[in-house]
């Protein structure tokens, strides 16, 4: 299923997008990928890390107060937040060494966190809720276009033309 996701998605943000990124932004953004994954990994680590005491306590209050539904979310949420940090975590390497199983841990996170988004909105289907949902889907397309517009430096001729280069050895300094 989500191979054809995969597939219509290149299709529409890569074959037919109206614009695409300049051949030198998409091989740096490729070559950098692995950055960007790190930055995020240190934020989530951040971000877990001063949540989980917040929860805790929230949870004690929450239980007194009687909004165990909320806190039952708020945990639901801090452990997506706390897989998508760990997928950062895998996919990082991978990203570095441009393989496709890199590239695509982060499209599968970015769909993941489309999903919850969803879900996020059903569980308070509210006005509120409602604008978020909008905003997160049109970051989520912003995102997804970044991402597919830099798939090929992951597949292909990309991927060979980068592992021969990196494969030479270094010169000899006398």
């Amino acid at each position: 299923m989500l191979q054809t996701l995969e597939t219509k998605l290149n299709e529409l943000l890569v074959t037919k997008a109206p614009f695409q990124l300049p051949d030198n932004w998409r091989k740096w953004l490729g070559n950098y990928a692995w950055v960007f994954a790190l930055i995020g990994l240190v934020l989530g680590v951040f971000s877990v890390l001063i949540l989980l005491p917040v929860l805790g306590f929230g949870t004690a209050v929450g239980a007194l107060a009687g909004a165990g539904g909320y806190v039952f979310f708020a945990w639901i949420s801090f452990f997506i937040l706390l897989a998508y940090t760990v997928l950062l975590g895998v996919a990082m390497p991978k990203l570095k060494r441009k393989e496709k199983s890199g590239w695509d841990l982060i499209f599968y996170s970015n769909v993941f966190f489309l999903a919850y988004d969803v879900f996020n909105w059903l569980r308070f289907m509210s006005f509120g809720s409602f604008f978020g949902l909008v905003w997160n889907i049109l970051w989520a397309v912003v995102g997804l276009y970044f991402i597919f517009q830099i798939r090929g430096q992951f597949t292909g001729k990309a991927v060979k033309a980068a592992k021969v280069v990196s494969a030479k050895p270094a010169p000899k300094k006398k």
